[in-house]
């Protein structure tokens, strides 16, 4: 008797012991990687300040108006013109005109990696972290790439109307484009949110988490990068990973996070999910926004709070990500 009661408890706990694996294998998408080298281009942490600083603090609030994201645009278009034929994808919301600002690398046929960022802001608010830190990223992907001999289609987008009352609707900046995309049959293979990759934390505890549960399976200190996307995108999530990890190594710690948006709220908070509304694989790269930076959609979100020697790696990431896709 004794023996198959302690059978049944071995067959039940081994069964339990694997679902719990098994989600947790799902959930984090362990990745292990070779010590292959590495491309460490050269990003000054304080041209990233610079940048952030000019769209925070110097240009008016990045609120969404026509009128308001004006000067926002016209610094935007100096910026990145600078490296590429620079594109305006006009669309009309609530009677304004606004605008997506587009670069494209490689050539014209094939499949596309789209790369992305918001540069409005809630509010009125400064923003740096949300979303400065992002389109100081895109501006110095946009560098890199002018002088990286590309095999496929890489496209750069800054968005406009991310944030509320516009997030959401079909008046979001990234839904006009992958809807562009979608009408147009252009396969995208890939596309990445930058949104919020400036904020970092190594103290004990400074890491928050959508649901509970989430705890068990991750850091506490909020010094890391993730790597966000649904159970659609496990694929996408690896390869983004797997760049991510070979690029940054020791300096900075990359998780990912692969889950339904009913279990985990937020994880389609941002331009991505417009692309999987479109079917397209994407994945959102974040310091983890409000469930790390307190100062998130407050007047506290200033350039002065931000990491720009992590912001460099995150960007170094995504220039990695880049050339380990740079094939036909």
């Amino acid at each position: 008797m004794l023996k198959k009661i302690m059978k049944t408890l071995l067959i039940y706990g081994s069964a339990l012991l694997f679902v719990l694996f098994s989600i947790w294998f799902a959930v984090t998408q362990p990745v292990w990687v070779n010590d292959q080298k590495t491309a460490q281009p050269d990003i000054d942490p304080a041209t990233l300040r610079s940048h952030v600083v000019m769209l925070s603090e110097t240009l008016p609030p990045r609120t969404g108006t026509e009128t308001d994201l004006r000067p926002t645009i016209n610094w935007l278009e100096g910026q990145l013109s600078q490296y590429g034929e620079l594109q305006r994808q006009t669309y009309e919301a609530v009677g304004q005109q606004f605008h997506n600002l587009i670069l494209e690398f490689g050539p014209d046929t094939g499949k596309t990696l789209v790369i992305g960022a918001h540069y409005d802001t809630h509010a009125g608010l400064p923003g740096a972290d949300d979303n400065a830190s992002g389109v100081a990223g895109l501006i110095e992907l946009a560098r890199l790439l002018s002088t990286t001999d590309l095999q496929r289609r890489v496209t750069l987008v800054a968005y406009t109307l991310e944030e509320y009352v516009f997030y959401a609707t079909p008046f979001m900046g990234s839904y006009v484009h992958a809807k562009m995309l979608k009408d147009k049959n252009i396969d995208v293979e890939l596309m990445i949110s930058l949104e919020m990759i400036g904020y970092f934390n190594d103290e004990p505890d400074s890491q928050l988490f959508p649901v509970s549960w989430l705890k068990h399976f991750y850091s506490d200190r909020g010094d890391f990068i993730a790597v966000i996307g649904n159970m659609s995108n496990i694929p996408a999530v690896r390869t983004v990973k797997s760049s991510f990890l070979r690029s940054a190594g020791e300096k900075l710690p990359v998780y990912s996070l692969n889950a339904p948006m009913l279990l985990v709220p937020g994880i389609d908070s941002s331009d991505h999910r417009n692309y999987w509304i479109m079917d397209y694989p994407a994945v959102m790269i974040t310091d983890t926004a409000y469930n790390r930076n307190l100062a998130y959609h407050t007047p506290q979100d200033t350039a002065d709070r931000l990491d720009y020697d992590k912001m460099a790696d995150v960007v170094k990431a995504t220039y990695q990500l880049v050339l380990d896709m740079n094939h036909p």
